[in-house]
């Protein structure tokens, strides 16, 4: 009983894991400067770096002194009322129009984070990692339009992602 039992739970997690089998892709060509501004977070996969932000989480990216360049600062608001804050540089790669971008908080810990999906006029965007442990739902509005948000988690789980899972951010005012 316990060997069929066990036979069955190591089925279920090869299927779970060949969701996650086929890496998410970041977009073809992404253009930078339209990239940047503010963009509020509308729902994220947890993170253990935003474990205990409660809302009102946006990211604001601004270009860089060189090409392929740009800083991004990150904010969430706290239980307590204050905000976490974040300045992270950043990085295209050399030569590179695609949505693969790399973070440093502090050097030498730096982080990839992919533009996996954009709205065509840039008004809603997937950023996150191609192993799926990572995925933010931003737009570039406090709240998203139901249909805006309907094709934006349908590309998610195109990728792969278990939007199941996705946590709405609160925003306030």
């Amino acid at each position: 009983m316990r060997r069929t039992a066990w036979r069955i739970a190591v089925v279920l997690a090869m299927a779970a894991g060949a969701a996650h089998a086929q890496p998410a892709a970041a977009v073809d060509r992404l253009d930078l400067g339209r990239f940047t501004g503010t963009w509020f977070e509308i729902a994220r996969l947890p993170d253990k770096a935003q474990k205990h932000c409660v809302g009102g989480a946006f990211d604001m990216y601004t270009l860089g002194d060189k090409p392929g360049r740009f800083t991004l600062l990150t904010s969430c608001k706290l239980k307590d009322g204050t905000a976490q804050v974040r300045n992270l540089s950043g990085r295209r790669g050399k030569n590179s129009v695609d949505g693969k971008l790399k973070a440093t908080t502090l050097w030498p810990f730096s982080r990839k984070i992919w533009v996996l999906a954009l709205a065509p006029d840039y008004g809603w965007a997937l950023v996150g990692s191609q192993n799926h442990k990572t995925l933010w739902l931003l737009s570039r509005t406090a709240t998203m339009a139901p249909d805006a948000l309907q094709q934006a988690q349908a590309k998610a789980a195109s990728e792969g992602f278990h939007i199941e899972k996705l946590e709405t951010v609160p925003q306030t005012p």
